[in-house]
C-alpha cells in the first residue's frame, strides 16, 4: 500500500538549501522509491490552522519504505543539513483509504 512523507518547511537560506540538502537528498527518495507529488507554498487553509511552509508530499511504495528513506545512513547526515536551512513540520503515513469500508 502507498504511503507518503508529507511536510511543511519554511526555508531560512534558499540558495543553501538548494545548493546542499536538495541535490543530494533527491537520489536518496529515487533510491527507495519515492516519487515526489507536490511542492507548493499555495496552501489556503479553509478549516483550522496548518503549519506554515512550502507543503511537500512525497509518495513510496510502503510505509517500509518512507521509513527506510528516512533511516538511511545516507541521508542522517542531510537531516542535519536540512535544518540547517529549514523548520519544518513531517509525518509518514499511508494511504489509509477503503472505499470499502465507508
Amino acid at each position: 500500500m502507498s504511503a507518503f512523507i508529507m511536510a511543511f518547511v519554511r526555508t531560512h537560506d534558499l540558495e543553501g538549501y538548494n545548493n546542499e540538502y536538495a541535490p543530494a537528498a533527491f537520489p536518496l527518495v529515487m533510491k527507495h522509491g519515492g516519487q515526489p507529488l507536490i511542492m507548493t507554498e499555495n496552501v489556503e487553509v479553509i478549516e483550522g490552522s496548518m503549519p506554515e511552509g512550502r507543503l511537500v508530499i512525497v509518495e513510496f511504495p510502503s510505509v517500509e519504505n518512507a521509513k527506510a528513506f528516512y533511516a538511511d545512513p545516507e541521508y542522517q547526515p542531510l537531516i542535519k543539513i536540512r535544518q540547517k536551512y529549514t523548520d519544518s513540520d513531517s509525518a509518514i503515513f499511508d494511504r489509509g483509504f477503503d472505499p470499502a469500508a465507508m
